[in-house]
């Protein structure tokens, strides 16, 4: 925008301020520039993504990053993923585990392999997903088995645990986190870290790990303490490698140790933190779950105060077709409309569901199914999803070379594309078929074969998913 304009539209606007009285403060948030970027960002109470209020529907799917033979695994493996994230629009928001002890370590070698996430994030790259990566459990299920209490959080966090015996958690959750982060920070199909899953600094006494879930002690003051300083400084650690991704709390919200009352607000005031979340559970007919103190509107107001987002990034209902005593699957879709009309309008940023599974559900639990009609409504509510409209495409990438390394590899190299906003990544063809996506400008085809000829050309792609003309076309034959 020109200079005279700038101006002008200041003065107006200073004009107006002393005029209704209100105060330099609202006029600077309601002025903020929002940035046009594939990265998920907070401003105020709202997110945004590519220039546009992001409010969004998705799912949880913990056990995304699963795979057989290459790590321990949390749930069942998704062989076909891009089938999976067909179900949902684009821009949806996935929430899985990310966690060091059954997806970041190779169970044979025992030592970090990034290979099933690195499918994963491929996959939600290429499909237009969004994933929130969890990096620890309370529990410590599915990762070292160790019971978050109070000194964990206090310090135990920079310590190698391993509770569960089998050696998957070899180094620090601390040092862990720092290898992740670096590992995604440029990754625009990742939205947000989230360090720990429903975390809650309660003791645990006559119990381990999930178990102490029956055998849990609070002292409020004491775990809000070590919640608090937990965050501030894993958050500051997170941000301080990576500043294109938020950080959101992973708090159930309803009354856990260290976020009862007032101290929810409290643990999220810091700057490590950057989205709140709140998980609802079985309170089918309220909208607005929860009590006066602990309730869902009283978080919302919590964030309003500290002018943070506010998402439900877990709300579940048992139901299940054709089983007695239990709710059908289309009146639970019914339910979540419901909670989704009246807390959209109440201020959450984004709504998620626990959580789909896929394939065909036959049991009356939580899980959601291929043909569920929660996955219709997800699908079709008017939430903006952060769709930035932009019909210009980006222009071809230039300069496509292709080599062969020392080990025999076919190394790609081509010079980046142009665009009015911004280029998401490159798609990889190989002999006229999509071979891999990438955000960088260079790739390494390990599975061509000897003295096989291959042909290659590349596409850039935005951020609203248009697509560039081909880079030229080159061939190469490799040595035997």
């Amino acid at each position: 925008m020109p200079k005279f304009f700038r101006k002008t539209i200041y003065l107006v606007l200073v004009f107006f301020i002393l005029l209704t009285g209100l105060s330099p403060l609202t006029y600077t948030s309601y002025a903020e520039t929002i940035p046009i970027s594939p990265y998920v960002s907070a401003h105020g109470t709202n997110l945004y993504l590519n220039g546009t209020q992001y409010q969004f529907t998705g799912v949880n799917a913990f056990n995304l990053g699963t795979d057989p033979g290459i790590n321990a695994g949390c749930g069942g493996s998704i062989a076909d993923l891009d089938a999976f994230f067909s179900h949902l629009r684009p821009n949806s928001m996935i929430r899985m585990w990310a966690f060091q002890g059954t997806i970041a370590t190779n169970v044979k070698t025992k030592q970090i392999d990034w290979t099933g996430l690195d499918r994963v994030v491929a996959a939600a790259q290429k499909d237009n997903i969004k994933l929130i990566l969890v990096l620890g459990d309370q529990a410590g299920a599915c990762d070292d088995g160790h019971w978050r209490d109070p000194a964990w959080y206090q310090s135990g966090y920079t310590q190698a645990i391993n509770d569960y015996g089998n050696g998957l958690t070899p180094i620090p959750y601390l040092d862990y986190v720092k290898l992740i982060v670096t590992h995604y920070k440029s990754s625009t199909a990742v939205a947000m870290w989230e360090p720990i899953n429903e975390p809650e600094a309660a003791g645990c006494q006559s119990g381990q790990g999930t178990a102490c879930y029956a055998h849990q002690t609070c002292n409020e003051p004491v775990a809000t303490q070590a919640m608090r300083s937990f965050f501030d400084a894993v958050g500051g650690a997170i941000k301080s490698i990576d500043p294109n991704h938020l950080v959101a709390s992973g708090v159930g919200g309803d009354g856990q140790c260290g976020a009862i009352y007032g101290d929810f607000q409290n643990i999220h005031a810091g700057s490590g933190i950057d989205v709140a979340t709140y998980h609802d559970y079985d309170r089918n007919d309220q909208a607005m779950p929860g009590d006066p103190w602990n309730g869902l509107q009283e978080r919302i107001t919590q964030m309003k105060n500290l002018n943070k987002p506010l998402i439900i990034e877990e709300a579940g209902m048992i139901a299940g077709n054709n089983m007695s005593g239990c709710m059908s699957n289309s009146s639970r879709r019914d339910d979540f409309k419901a909670k989704m009309d009246a807390q959209f309008k109440s201020g959450i940023a984004g709504y998620m569901v626990w959580d789909l599974t896929g394939g065909d559900v036959k049991d009356c639990n939580y899980s959601i199914g291929d043909n569920d009609p929660t996955l219709t409504l997800l699908h079709n509510y008017p939430t903006s999803m952060g769709l930035y409209v932009d019909t210009q495409a980006p222009t071809a990438p230039t300069n496509l070379t292709a080599t062969v390394n020392a080990t025999k590899n076919v190394v790609l190299n081509w010079t980046a594309s142009s665009d009015n906003v911004g280029v998401v990544r490159y798609d990889i063809f190989r002999n006229n078929a999509y071979f891999s996506s990438t955000t960088d400008t260079s790739i390494i085809d390990t599975n061509a074969s000897p003295s096989g000829t291959y042909t290659y050309f590349v596409k850039g792609k935005d951020a609203a998913n248009n697509i560039s003309h081909s880079s030229t076309i080159v061939i190469l034959t490799l040595p035997k």
